[in-house]
């Protein structure tokens, strides 16, 4: 039995406030500690697929832990070895991430808005020092992700105001760069980020502001096609209606997003350049579990 994984697997699917990063670290602990107590092999390598990607199907994390997962068993090498190495890419890629921050500045510091609570973003903004002058962060109901964003940005004094989500047309003129994070990118182009993301981008363009997508390569989906994502479904009540659902997260589409900050920094959301972002995540995996083979 699958113990540690069905219990994080129930954790990941029922948190609203943190994303993929956690989503898939998480998962990754909980596969090492099933490996290393013999509740899992490779032997259950499909078994326990499908309950890793049951957690949130939208995100590209864990698609890739899975990925990482059966790589690890066509090449004899245990689970928990190859779930470690997955946990030390995430650490290794988030911090190239951070370092490529000074990309996004030209020649003074910069205003940003944003919305959710995105590891890298936090990262990103925070790399960036004194070239960023403030940050106008966005509350994204119905989860609220933003107030926690905001608050942390606060704590490590930085110049930040939260706003209502329907206060954004009123202060992005005022900001140079829209930043967001990624819970999936498709190798087309399409980025899967937190619910409000589309309007934020819609909203930017029109205004003549840059979206800027940061995220580290083993977000990106080999395999899906933007439009092919399965998007997880929310309910909350709403007084007196009763019952609301909605979509956790939207797709914008490659027209939407300018660039991408990543382990590389600054690069267009082209195939070409997503495809060698992927291929750089695998090609490190590969020579990981290369020498972690069993004996």
């Amino acid at each position: 039995m699958l113990e540690s994984v069905n219990e994080a697997v129930a954790l990941v699917s029922r948190e609203q406030v943190r994303g993929a990063s956690w989503s898939a670290e998480t998962l990754a602990r909980a596969v090492i500690d099933d490996a290393r107590s013999g509740r899992a092999s490779c032997e259950q390598i499909y078994e326990l697929e499908e309950v890793l990607m049951s957690a949130n199907p939208t995100m590209g994390s864990i698609a890739s832990l899975v990925w990482t997962l059966k790589e690890a068993c066509m090449r004899g090498v245990p689970l928990d070895v190859a779930a470690d190495a997955f946990i030390e890419y995430m650490r290794v890629s988030r911090s190239e991430v951070a370092s490529h921050a000074r990309d996004l500045v030209k020649d003074a510091p910069i205003t940003v808005m944003t919305l959710s609570y995105s590891t890298n973003v936090i990262n990103v903004l925070l790399s960036l020092g004194p070239m960023l002058k403030k940050v106008y962060v966005l509350e994204s109901l119905p989860g609220g992700e933003g107030r926690h964003a905001a608050a942390e940005l606060r704590s490590r004094r930085v110049d930040v105001e939260l706003l209502p989500d329907t206060a954004a047309s009123s202060v992005i003129g005022l900001v140079d760069a829209v930043l967001i994070g990624a819970d999936n990118v498709t190798l087309d182009g399409c980025v899967y980020n937190k619910l409000g993301s589309k309007n934020l981008a819609i909203l930017a363009g029109y205004f003549g502001k840059p979206v800027v997508a940061a995220f580290e390569p083993y977000k990106i989906s080999s395999e899906a096609r933007c439009g092919g994502v399965r998007l997880l479904e929310r309910s909350y009540q709403a007084e007196p209606w009763g019952e609301v659902t909605y979509k956790v997260f939207d797709e914008l589409t490659r027209d939407l997003v300018d660039a991408v900050l990543s382990v590389r920094g600054l690069g267009d959301n082209t195939q070409p350049n997503l495809m060698a972002l992927r291929k750089e995540f695998e090609e490190w995996m590969t020579r990981r579990l290369a020498g972690g083979r069993s004996a």
